[in-house]
């Protein structure tokens, strides 16, 4: 398998169905899944539904996409199950692309025995994309036909909380918790909220305009494809109770920042946390 032939199928499914219906959607192509901010475009179905059997053909392992698990949830114990697999989310930051924000990705991660190994992220209308494959660093292709850049490693030095950026989302976590981490907003630099697509939100960690992110839940195809690439830059990505990041658990909160500073960040949580309940 060649880096190549990953970004190649994505850019390639990105300039056939997912550019053209950038700002040209009709009414009739934006429909709603769980509430009314959780939209599904034609784009999201039709090119999950090409990069499909492309990522099989590249190599033939299971496809957990978000718009098919969104009819069989069971696909997602396949990320445990199984030796391999790719998750897939077609057009991440899905409210972005609908009303016209270029703030919108396509991600693409192999999981292996569980893990997130190898990740790729494409911004389609500005061409980035960035990627890694485990323990070989991680780079960025800005635009087609440029030349891949290796993206520099942040896992030097620790600085203290006060000087830390970052996103914390609260949101959807209990009474205790969703405090603590609100909280965190007077303890660091700065909370700045999210870019309502984690594909930009893992880029702004990976080129140092964020320190830390930390998620109240995780969808695979949302995570997977980030964890993968902030890994190889010295980022740790776990639970709040320490254990490591894992594609196939959704529903615990989990905290993205550089190995020397995630301990501080968590710690912080729990004091505010305790301090609250």
């Amino acid at each position: 398998m060649s880096y190549e032939s990953v970004e190649t199928v994505m850019r390639r499914v990105a300039d056939e169905l997912i550019r053209p219906r950038f700002r040209s959607l009709s009414e009739g192509e934006i429909d709603t899944k769980s509430g009314p901010n959780d939209l599904v475009t034609i784009a999201d179905i039709e090119s999950e539904r090409a990069l499909t059997p492309l990522l099989r053909e590249i190599e033939d392992i299971a496809v957990v996409g978000e718009e098919a698990t969104e009819k069989d949830p069971s696909l997602t114990d396949l990320l445990a199950t199984e030796p391999a697999a790719w998750t897939v989310d077609p057009v991440d930051g899905t409210w972005n692309f609908a009303h016209g924000k270029v703030d919108y990705a396509v991600m693409v991660a192999r999981v292996v025995s569980g893990e997130a190994a190898d990740g790729w992220i494409l911004h389609p209308e500005t061409g980035d994309l960035f990627g890694a494959r485990r323990g070989e660093g991680a780079w960025v292709v800005r635009g087609a036909d440029a030349a891949r850049e290796p993206l520099p490693s942040h896992a030097a030095g620790a600085r203290p909380l006060e000087q830390l950026r970052g996103v914390a989302i609260s949101r959807f976590l209990p009474g205790g918790l969703a405090e603590g981490v609100a909280g965190l907003n007077e303890d660091v630099a700065e909370v700045v909220p999210p870019r309502m697509c984690a594909g930009w939100d893992y880029w702004d960690l990976a080129t140092g305009a964020l320190d830390f992110l930390l998620w109240s839940r995780a969808k695979p195809w949302d995570h997977a494809p980030g964890v993968a690439i902030v890994r190889e830059l010295g980022y740790a990505a776990r639970y709040l109770d320490g254990t490591d990041y894992r594609p196939d658990r959704e529903s615990q909160p989990f905290l993205v920042a550089r190995e020397s500073e995630w301990q501080a960040v968590a710690d912080r949580i729990a004091a505010r946390t305790a301090a609250a309940s």
